[in-house]
């Protein structure tokens, strides 16, 4: 039984820990226990287990002074264990010298709630299992640190912030697909992703340019998952991502836009299972299938001399360029295109050919710019403007924790 626990004094001790959990790494930041003088959470610190060969490797970046620690754990499971999670518990604690107070969970998939958090019981982890087959690659992920600290620790706080609830404004023609009404009726509809990556940007958008802030903007979350938003005044009005994670632009590993015809010959013809498909479409297609599995991983693609590698980058590029002028015809014209991500952040080739893409739209590049990240990326004379802008998810997992609790 998951229980509800709501610590109401709002000055504590301890620490919020964010979990952005998946099957063989986790990523976590720490928080202080109280916002700062304009409500924001204080960090204390963020970092990573994954697996990296034949053990775990634990990596922590400490916010005060940016000092890096990095240990080696040599027990290895493929997927991450009770046991491990108990060691990563313990590990922060003993580090921070602070136990935790509550936690906040990046969960993939939250159907049709419209609030980004909620304070998890048996019923909201009822509603979050019963997703599970929408998104079958992540929301297990997420869900499994989340039994793990009901468990283990039953008295502690633990608020889930949905990935999806940010996509709630769009209009009902945007989450329509083309099946009997009966189909929409049931779920069988466009929930859109990244939500919270989406939220952070609307939110900081004003401190780089105002106009797009309050106007069209485009958003590229570039990484190995991949899609794009179309704010209008910091609000999803269309995205590319779908029924699930599967749908949009090309990704590390994931084929985006299909002809379902495909999956039908697929099934048919070649005497695939449902299981062998799923396999395909979620680890097998993307840049990783299009490059002849010669990476998903867009430094090693850039740095291959292999034509199939380059064919890869230009297929991700013309997927992303053609979802953006789609965008743009959704939103009635473009003030400003947004990069963040993985890939957004950091590979300033993939955002220069982007933008020269997009010249119709009267985007230039700044070439200096663009090689050191900006964050402006554009020319002067551009009509619309380019930024790349940095996401934190976890900030706004964060945040939403701590007015949770303090509601």
């Amino acid at each position: 039984m998951i229980q509800q626990v709501v610590e109401t004094n709002r000055t504590r001790a301890g620490l919020l820990l964010v979990v952005n959990a998946g099957s063989s790494s986790i990523k976590f930041s720490v928080y202080s226990a109280d916002s700062d003088d304009q409500g924001q959470p204080v960090a204390m610190g963020n970092g990573s287990l994954e697996k990296h060969g034949d053990h775990y490797r634990l990596s922590f970046r400490e916010a005060s002074n940016d000092t890096d620690v990095e240990q080696r754990w040599p027990q290895f499971e493929e997927s991450i264990s009770d046991e491990t999670l108990g060691k990563l518990i313990q590990w922060i604690e003993q580090h921070t010298g602070e136990r935790l107070f509550a936690a906040g969970h990046r969960i993939v998939h939250g159907g049709t709630r419209t609030h980004v958090a909620a304070l998890i019981d048996s019923s909201v982890m009822d509603e979050m299992e019963a997703l599970i087959p929408i998104a079958p690659l992540h929301q297990p992920a997420c869900l499994a640190p989340v039994r793990f600290l009901a468990r283990e620790h039953p008295h502690l706080p633990q608020v889930a912030c949905f990935d999806t609830a940010f996509h709630h404004s769009l209009g009902r023609l945007e989450t329509l697909y083309g099946l009997p009404r009966g189909l929409s009726e049931e779920g069988i509809r466009r929930y859109g992703f990244h939500g919270l990556s989406y939220e952070y940007i609307a939110s900081v958008l004003p401190a780089y340019d105002r106009r797009a802030a309050a106007g069209r903007t485009i958003v590229a979350h570039l990484g190995n998952g991949a899609s794009l938003c179309a704010l209008r005044a910091g609000r999803s009005c269309a995205t590319s991502m779908g029924f699930t994670a599967l749908d949009g632009i090309l990704m590390g590993t994931r084929p985006g836009h299909l002809d379902p015809g495909i999956l039908l010959y697929l099934l048919r013809e070649r005497g695939m299972t449902a299981e062998a498909l799923e396999h395909l479409l979620y680890h097998e297609c993307g840049l990783l299938g299009v490059s002849g599995g010669i990476s998903s991983d867009m430094r090693e693609l850039s740095a291959s001399q292999e034509p199939a590698a380059k064919e890869a980058i230009d297929l991700y590029v013309h997927t992303i360029v053609r979802e953006i002028g789609a965008f743009a015809a959704v939103l009635g014209g473009l003030d400003a295109l947004v990069f963040t991500g993985g890939i957004g952040e950091h590979s300033a080739s993939v955002r220069a050919r982007i933008i020269e893409g997009c010249a119709w739209l009267g985007m230039k590049v700044d070439e200096q710019a663009n090689q050191v990240d900006g964050p402006f990326l554009s020319q002067s004379s551009s009509r619309v403007a380019a930024w790349m802008i940095p996401t934190d998810e976890d900030h706004v997992i964060a945040r939403h924790t701590l007015q949770l609790l303090n509601t």
